[in-house]
């Protein structure tokens, strides 16, 4: 019963029906194990990874119990562990494909791609009607820059399984060509169909407002995008996430209150001398991940992308300095040093690009007193409609209404502003209009800020062989080009009219 609710989605009453089940036979391992997958869907990863333990236990000598247990490792970002578990289950059967995609899945996690496509390839020579593994084998090919090579696995990803909505999305963002009636009529039925998981259905949305876009048809794409985003709206709801307009606007102001030109001026912390961390800030679609990409280009430099570091101590120390110690702030900067390094390497200047370290400045300050910030600036229309139309892989929560994203938006630039004014860290603009309009200059006048002498490699940044994991990842194997520079004038008739900017005549 609890297996054929499972099936429904009707998780809560199978939830009920395992445990029952359970608590007449504790050690019945298919309960155990569909209890165990159930957890995990509800996102209760110590609980799934406990039960997992458990049927280990029980199971010891089954390949499939290590392979579960590895699943639950994986999907809770516990790398290292998930390929233990791997390991484990490939020894006891070596023919299982479902180890072999199960280590380069974890190995794509922990961000080491170049061995995530080994194992993958050998995951899908073993079972070449795995999707899911030619998906996850795309997706690791298009962050290390082989795009030709990506498009393809994508294409069979879909061949195999056309209901892989992830598949179907990242096969529209590399698409450049206006796509058949019946190509995107064949994604929307899919899209509508009850027997597509709601995640594809929502990837699936995003993947035909993405044709439709670069398509030029801005009334279909608009339409689209709107759909998904309810969709996700609603998911996002049902899992917690919803952006409070109101706790944001609060935080700001106390992020302004606390951290002014006084309490800079006392400086109570001494942090590490390093000049290698440059943190660029901002909001998501500003231009962070074209600016990295730039200066990542040089010799010196090397791009962590959107590293956590930051907002770990922040987690750790709390975000307001009350209650910061000088010994914290020490083995912070250290913890954030070697992770850095961990993650990008040793390098004269070392590029941090997550966006939402804006909120944690003054926490930087106390940890880099030598660091320097780049402010992403970019027109807040392009903004908005551009995190509107992006399925981001982790829930930003404002950005499935364009109101809320308005607001996150003017918000995040008057903090900016503030900053601009009390940060005592070195720090600049970097406007993504005047780059795309003015290459060679910008370029220079970044790396002169980063206190490097000029590399011509910066003007091919495209060009640079170095894993891009965030949503830019497209765009930046790309040369300049102008195509996203007021992009929401052409949807202007469809925007909200109290959002809307006013259109120039």
């Amino acid at each position: 019963m609890g297996f054929t609710l499972y099936q429904q989605g009707n998780l809560a009453a199978a939830e009920k029906c395992f445990r029952r089940a359970l608590r007449d036979d504790p050690d019945h391992p298919d309960a155990n194990r569909l209890l165990a997958e159930l957890l995990l869907d509800r996102r209760h990863f110590d609980e799934a990874i406990a039960q997992f333990q458990k049927l280990v236990r029980l199971q010891p000598g089954h390949f499939l119990s290590h392979y579960s247990l590895g699943n639950g490792y994986r999907l809770a970002g516990q790398a290292d562990s998930a390929i233990k578990s791997y390991r484990v289950a490939l020894t006891l059967n070596p023919e299982f494909a479902g180890a072999l995609h199960g280590i380069g899945a974890a190995l794509s996690l922990a961000e080491r791609e170049a061995e995530a496509i080994a194992w993958l390839r050998r995951a899908v020579e073993r079972q070449p009607d795995f999707a899911v593994a030619w998906q996850d084998l795309a997706t690791a090919l298009a962050v290390t820059g082989d795009l030709p090579k990506a498009e393809d696995a994508f294409k069979k990803a879909a061949s195999l399984d056309p209901r892989l909505g992830h598949a179907r999305r990242m096969l529209a963002a590399l698409r450049r060509d206006r796509p058949a009636e019946d190509e995107v009529a064949a994604l929307l039925a899919l899209s509508n169909d009850p027997a597509t998981p709601p995640a594809a259905r929502i990837d699936m949305l995003f993947a035909v407002g993405k044709l439709w876009d670069q398509a030029g048809d801005a009334e279909r794409a608009f339409s689209t995008f709107t759909k998904a985003n309810i969709l996700r709206r609603a998911a996002h709801a049902a899992a917690g996430i919803v952006y409070d307009r109101r706790k944001f606007s609060h935080g700001i102001d106390q992020l302004i209150a606390t951290f002014d030109r006084s309490s800079f001026a006392a400086a109570p912390f001494t942090g590490d001398p390093s000049e290698a961390p440059v943190f660029i800030v901002g909001m998501p679609r500003s231009g962070s991940s074209l600016f990295e990409q730039i200066a990542a280009s040089h010799t010196q430099v090397t791009g962590a992308g959107e590293f956590t570091g930051i907002g770990d101590i922040a987690r750790r120390l709390g975000p307001l300095p009350g209650t910061w110690k000088q010994a914290d702030i020490l083995a912070g900067a250290q913890k954030y040093l070697d992770g850095a390094a961990a993650k990008a390497g040793r390098a004269a200047r070392i590029i941090d690009k997550m966006p939402d370290n804006i909120f944690h400045l003054g926490l930087v300050a106390a940890l880099f007193p030598n660091a320097r910030v780049i402010f992403c600036d970019r027109d807040q229309a392009d903004i908005c409609l551009s995190c509107f139309f992006q399925n981001f892989s982790a829930p930003l929560a404002f950005d499935t209404d364009l109101e809320d994203a308005a607001h996150r938006c003017a918000e995040t630039a008057r903090l900016a502003k503030h900053w601009q004014t009390v940060l005592p860290l070195r720090n600049m603009t970097m406007c993504y209009e005047e780059v795309v309009e003015n290459l060679p200059a910008q370029a220079r006048r970044l790396v002169a800020f980063l206190g490097l002498e000029w590399d011509e490699a910066c003007l091919s940044f495209h060009r640079a062989a170095r894993p891009v994991r965030t949503a830019s990842w497209a765009q930046v194997r790309q040369p300049i080009y102008h195509d996203a520079i007021g992009k929401w004038r052409r949807y202007a008739q469809f925007l909200p009219a109290s959002w809307r900017p006013p259109v120039a005549v």
